[in-house]
């Protein structure tokens, strides 16, 4: 890889702050994924196009600057392997929603882990926020299971909460306090 800024979170795993030119392997590594990222992200389609990842990475990049978000890209060695974001960043209220996801050859490797909990530590520490919340579909038990792990608390499940264009799916949210994750 070309030097990039980057944040070592564990060995040959590191988080990358998005640039455009990852538009390519970003499409490559979701289309590589789709049966596996597509039945819990509705963003995730079959017709995505390096169009869309262009143009998702430019909006997530200007979000950054206007501190709505923030995106890193999670590489193992030189491959692209997943994303995790902090995103509706509310400064006013000190809280956001983290997002994730990881190709499938890389899951029960405690790398989502890890990479959370890496963004738990910048979203209190250095961003200042109090309180982050994950949305889980109820039926991606590895995601519920990275935010157990990590101490966040089961709050609620929001029926019918999300449409994914064909049924209504089920969301369970979690929600972790800065004081709480400081504290364990």
């Amino acid at each position: 890889m070309d030097y990039r800024p980057s944040i070592n979170v564990m060995p040959n795993v590191t988080l990358v702050p998005p640039e455009l030119d990852m538009a390519r392997p970003l499409l490559e590594t979701i289309k590589a994924n789709l049966s596996h990222l597509s039945p819990f992200l509705d963003f995730i389609k079959e017709d995505v196009t390096i169009e869309d990842e262009q143009a998702y990475l430019k909006m997530m990049i200007q979000q950054h600057a206007d501190n709505k978000a923030r995106l890193f890209l999670i590489y193992y060695e030189e491959k692209l392997i997943g994303t995790i974001d902090l995103h509706n960043i509310q400064a006013t209220h000190q809280k956001a929603e983290v997002g994730y996801w990881i190709a499938e050859g890389y899951t029960g490797k405690q790398i989502v882990t890890t990479c959370v909990k890496y963004l738990c530590h910048y979203a209190f520490e250095i961003l200042s926020l109090n309180k982050l919340t994950i949305m889980a579909d109820k039926r991606n038990l590895a995601s519920n299971k990275v935010a157990e792990k990590i101490g966040f608390t089961f709050v609620a499940t929001d029926v019918e909460d999300v449409f994914d264009g064909e049924h209504f799916r089920d969301m369970n949210r979690y929600v972790l306090f800065r004081k709480d994750f400081l504290n364990n």
